[in-house]
């Protein structure tokens, strides 16, 4: 008896992650194919069509590695991809992305990229400097250089 009971509880347990799984893989790789579509644009293909296939990976692909990847991206096409540079529009983009994926590897990456990007008087580029000092994460020599 308790191995039946056992054995439903880890099917009711495990059956919905399973899905979710198959659902995030299934995203994933749906968000590779756009990003087949991306490479095969190049960098010099219409920008205004890579940043909607971007933005589809964002939408699509909420959550997942493929998700935050393509934030970033969005963020260097603006930033390079237009014949004149939207800074606002990328750091717009960066603080979206910090606020889906706050705790990520790349969530540093992109705090270092906003101080690049903000003003040197701005009060958001001060905070970030503040939240990057702190992070143990940080190599001291990093940290020494932002001030």
């Amino acid at each position: 008896m308790r191995k039946v009971f056992a054995l439903a509880l880890a099917l009711v347990l495990c059956v919905p992650c399973a899905g979710l799984c198959a659902d995030t893989l299934s995203l994933e790789r749906e968000a590779r194919i756009i990003r087949v579509e991306l490479n095969r644009l190049g960098s010099s293909g219409d920008p205004f069509e890579r940043e909607a296939l971007l933005r589809s990976i964002i939408d699509m692909c909420k959550g997942t590695e493929e998700g935050e990847m393509a934030y970033w991206d969005l963020a260097d096409l603006y930033l390079d991809g237009f014949p004149e540079e939207m800074r606002q529009e990328a750091r717009e983009i960066l603080e979206l992305c910090l606020r889906a994926y706050p705790n990520t590897n790349r969530a540093l990456l992109v705090k270092c990229r906003l101080v690049d990007l903000y003003d040197a008087g701005d009060r958001r580029r001060a905070e970030l400097v503040r939240e990057l000092a702190s992070s143990p994460q940080l190599p001291a020599m990093v940290k020494a250089s932002m001030n």
